[in-house]
């Protein structure tokens, strides 16, 4: 998007640019071995400049536009995606919406969920609630509907399958992927509103790194630092990022204050060792971790939203991945994972107890590929994975423990996927994918270990007019396994009873989607998505007031249900992303979306605008000054079944960028988010969103 003002080749490749990265000193041993590593495989280059093998004295301005343009595709950590190294993308990979590094630094865009905000079809909902957790709605899916992966490594909590975006920090990102409905079956099991991949980056040069440093209202702090290395056959990569804020800047006064008091800190460090043997085969071990905390502090001033605070919400992740070449044709590409989550939440009720979670996932995918079948590429793919869930209370006084609970569910997924290469202009792509997912304990519903299962076939033509020219027309079946959560929450609230329901069924839905993808003079993108979808067996928290459920006369009780009838959404996706020239580049979004339930039509379905969209532009005066300004808008949105509803409201932003003549390394960047002020809410009138607040920051990149 914003690499446009690179180069219209650029556009053409939809790929990611470098990205910052960090280094704490927390985990010295890490940067160690980095260092180590780093001088005994990669002599430094001396003399002139150099890159990827290159040497580089003078050049001309499109000869630099050229070269940053491939960097900028080598620089994606190709292993993490669905398409092999050295392959063209399969028609399902092409569709995905892609947000680059070069966009999220642009726009200044810090976790996940605020990048994923640019993307057409996408919804930004922020922190609020008593969870304060950032989620991006996929045509109106939510992160249950929505797995997140991690250089194509299932990251969901296997509790209850969500994941606050809020807590990823952007620092180390070369791209973010989102597929939307048709979405390919190698992905796996879940993915009923399409799939989200973060891309890590790998080093295009023998030596390279970078430096941000910066503040924000709130007294808030960013740092983030990386150091990369690849020379012949080998690379290394390390980063970390340091992200903290005490306290939100509201528009409007509540409680006689415009301060939300509401502290997060987060801490993110990720390294990655590569082989490349030859032009085809890779071998790559990937480690991280990140360490949070978030909550309001009981000793600071302001409003509060809520009252929970995480002391402790940490992620570790090991995982290896390789692709290795068999004969001319074929390919192997073996995937093998570890995640950890730890968790542990203070909540008022429970008077200074902490309700603790231990969890873990292993396993891995093992995916073959052939293109021996004359006109067809043939892949298939079989995952496993394993989730255990621990929960427990642990005394504050004492530190006993008690309500110590365990869960684990086994998860199968066998996919086909098969593209039949027509003619030169027509591709026909069929998948099919089997999931199962076995409950192996349950220790408050120990006579409820079932399984269940479901097939999903889906269906794509491809018509490519020309190479800058691409129509599309799909069908898809996806379904959506219930959580742990859904089937076994027993949690209690004030005088609510949480009651268990594991003969939960899948969600099952099926999208259409026809659209077009187009490259209009050399440096215009278009894309236009019409879709439409039917849900069946949605899952949704059912509340009985008291009375109403039997045994429970003198409690409301909440329960996991699959609703009758089917859910509808439809709607329509718009995207321009333009370098006009050396002064400008612009990108834009638009979405339309209809969710309605057919059975009920009383029955308002929440958190999703009908209309939303947003606007920037990289304008370029002078040749060491970029001004970006930039708008995000809203429509109005339902915030619970009844109907009642948030009012709509646009967002208008403003930043300059200052690179020093002479310093091309360096950039000085202030601006302001919310510059009018404006007073937005995005799931109920009780959390407001941020008001104007300022920010500014260095980065060095050498």
């Amino acid at each position: 998007m914003a690499a446009l003002k690179i180069s219209g080749e650029l556009m053409k490749s939809n790929l990611g640019t470098l990205q910052k990265y960090t280094i704490s000193t927390r985990h010295p041993a890490i940067l160690g071995i980095f260092i180590a590593s780093t001088a005994a495989l990669y002599p430094l280059a001396t003399g002139a400049q150099e890159k990827n093998g290159r040497v580089i004295e003078k050049e001309s301005t499109e000869e630099r536009e050229e070269r940053e343009a491939q960097d900028s595709a080598n620089s994606v950590f190709q292993l993490g995606t669905i398409t092999v190294y050295g392959q063209a993308p399969s028609p399902s990979d092409a569709l995905e919406s892609r947000v680059d590094s070069s966009t999220i630094t642009l726009l200044e865009k810090k976790n996940v969920a605020e990048a994923l905000s640019m993307t057409p079809g996408v919804t930004f909902v922020p922190g609020a609630g008593g969870r304060n957790e950032s989620f991006a709605l996929v045509r109106g899916f939510g992160s249950l509907a929505v797995p997140v992966y991690i250089d194509g490594v299932p990251a969901y909590i296997p509790y209850d399958g969500n994941l606050d975006l809020s807590r990823f920090t952007t620092a180390d990102i070369a791209s973010i992927h989102v597929a939307k409905g048709y979405s390919s079956v190698l992905y796996g099991p879940n993915a009923i509103g399409g799939a989200i991949n973060i891309l890590s980056r790998k080093p295009v040069a023998p030596f390279e790194g970078d430096v941000t440093l910066g503040t924000f209202t709130g007294k808030g702090k960013e740092a983030s630092f990386n150091l990369g290395a690849r020379q012949d056959k080998w690379y290394t990569q390390i980063g970390a990022s340091r992200l903290e804020r005490d306290y939100y800047k509201m528009a409007k006064s509540y409680e006689n204050t415009k301060k939300r008091n509401y502290r997060v800190e987060d801490w993110k460090v990720s390294a990655k060792l590569g082989y490349t043997p030859n032009d085809t085969d890779e071998y790559t071990f990937g480690y991280q971790r990140q360490e949070a905390e978030k909550g309001y502090d009981p000793h600071a001033d302001g409003y509060s939203g809520t009252s929970w605070r995480w002391p402790k919400w940490n992620r570790e992740t090991f995982y290896a991945v390789s692709s290795t070449r068999i004969g001319e044709a074929s390919y192997i590409k073996p995937r093998v994972f570890y995640d950890k989550f730890d968790n542990s939440l203070l909540i008022p009720r429970y008077n200074g107890d902490a309700s603790k979670y231990d969890d873990y996932s292993w396993g891995g995918s093992l995916e073959l590929g052939t293109n021996l079948i004359t006109d067809n590429s043939l892949k298939g793919v079989a995952h496993y994975k394993f989730d255990n869930h621990r929960e427990m209370m642990k005394r504050k006084e004492s530190g006993q423990t008690y309500n110590d609970y365990t869960y684990a569910d086994r998860n199968l997924s066998f996919g086909l996927e098969d593209t039949w290469h027509i003619t030169s202009q027509w591709d026909l792509q069929f998948g099919l994918s089997y999931d199962r997912r076995e409950t192996k304990k349950a220790e408050t519903v120990k006579e409820a270990l079932i399984t269940m299962d479901s097939w999903n076939p889906q269906i794509g033509v491809f018509y490519k007019l020309n190479e800058e020219h691409n129509f599309h027309a799909t069908l898809a079946r996806k379904s959506r396994m219930p959580s742990i959560k859904e089937r076994f929450s027993v949690h209690m609230a004030d005088d609510r009873v949480a009651i268990p329901n594991p003969g939960l069924k899948a969600e099952q839905a099926i999208h259409y989607e026809v659209g077009y993808q187009g490259l209009v003079l050399d440096a215009t993108q278009l894309t236009a998505n019409v879709f439409y979808s039917r849900i069946d067996d949605k899952i949704e928290s059912q509340i009985y007031n008291k009375g109403d459920y039997p045994d429970y006369p003198g409690q409301s009780v909440r329960q996991a249900i699959n609703v009758k009838g089917v859910v509808e959404r439809k709607g329509v996706e718009l995207g321009v992303n333009s370098y006009v020239n050396d002064l400008l580049s612009i990108g834009a979004a638009y979405t339309w979306i209809n969710i309605r339930d057919l059975e009920d039509s009383g029955n308002h379905l929440t958190n999703v605008p009908r209309h939303s969209g947003n606007l920037y532009a990289d304008i370029r005066p002078l040749s060491w000054l970029s001004v970006i300004p930039s708008v995000e808008a809203n429509s109005s949105r339902y915030i619970n079944q009844q109907g009642d509803k948030l009012a709509g409201f646009a967002l208008t932003n403003l930043k300059f960028s200052i690179t020093p003549p002479g310093l091309s390394d360096i950039s000085v960047n202030i601006g302001v988010n919310n510059l009018l002020n404006a007073d937005a809410r995005y799931q109920d009138t009780v959390y407001p969103a941020d008001g104007r607040s300022y920010y500014g920051n260095v980065r060095i990149t050498f």
